[in-house]
């Protein structure tokens, strides 16, 4: 049979949160996740329960593309039985559940060449945060440092808006080309530009599954661009903040 791979972003993608399903009947969700106390907490509706059961149908292998870390990687229910990618593409986890040693080496390499510029980044926004409200959490991935997210309680818009363009000033002004900013609704993060999902998902396509026919990239943020071009399908859906840009972009037709 032809090998033939999904490799998926999670949150969003495949399932979300209650808060973000306004209005939908509890009965129809099939639940994808649990909180620290053992919860249900994030929930797929029928539609992305029908995707996950056809690529299943179909032999397809679904590899989880995500920034998760590991112990929020453990607290999804779905029987993801492959490769798992996590960290933002920082850890790589066999299907008998070890990290792959080979990634994690490779990853400490180039992490410790960006542990002043990490730093750096975060220092100059803590007190901007602090005046706003948020909050800075440092991320950790083989024991070194390699991402901070910044959140506000409520997701205030402005403050969000204003810290992201203030990070992306300094990135610009220290000439700190080797950290990217990428944002959603909910929190604004500082990481590795290139170290993450795509790096990740073309080693495991090199070493795991050269021999895949077909490929597909699901995805619903920007940052899941790159790592699903690197796909031979992309698949988003359409009220993803992907979409929205796409939409709002009022590209010319050639």
């Amino acid at each position: 049979m032809s090998t033939i791979v999904a490799f998926a972003d999670l949150d969003d993608t495949l399932f979300q949160t209650l808060r973000k399903l306004p209005g939908a009947d509890p009965r129809t969700l099939t639940p994808a996740t649990v909180n620290t106390q053992g919860e249900a907490h994030s929930f797929c509706t029928p539609t992305q329960a029908e995707l996950l059961r056809l690529l299943a149908c179909g032999g397809v292998t679904v590899i989880p593309v995500t920034g998760r870390d590991l112990a929020a990687m453990a607290r999804v229910t779905l029987p993801f039985s492959s490769w798992r990618i996590v960290d933002h593409g920082l850890t790589l986890i066999a299907p008998d559940g070890a990290v792959d040693a080979e990634w994690a080496a490779h990853v400490r390499a180039h992490l410790h060449d960006l542990q002043d510029a990490l730093a750096a980044a975060t220092a100059h926004l803590e007190a901007h945060a602090a005046r706003l409200g948020c909050r800075l959490t440092r991320h950790h991935a083989h024991q070194l440092p390699f991402m901070t997210v910044l959140k506000h309680p409520e997701a205030h818009a402005g403050a969000l808006e204003e810290l992201q363009l203030r990070w992306e000033g300094f990135l610009v002004d220290q000439n700190l080309a080797d950290l990217q900013i990428i944002a959603n609704a909910n929190n604004v993060s500082v990481l590795p530009r290139s170290l993450g999902k795509l790096e990740a998902v073309q080693h495991l396509r090199q070493r795991q599954f050269s021999d895949a026919v077909l490929t597909f990239g699901l995805g619903d943020s920007l940052s899941d661009l790159a790592f699903m071009s690197a796909c031979d399908f992309a698949v988003t859906p359409p009220r993803g903040q992907l979409l929205r840009a796409v939409n709002a972009a009022r590209l010319p037709q050639r």
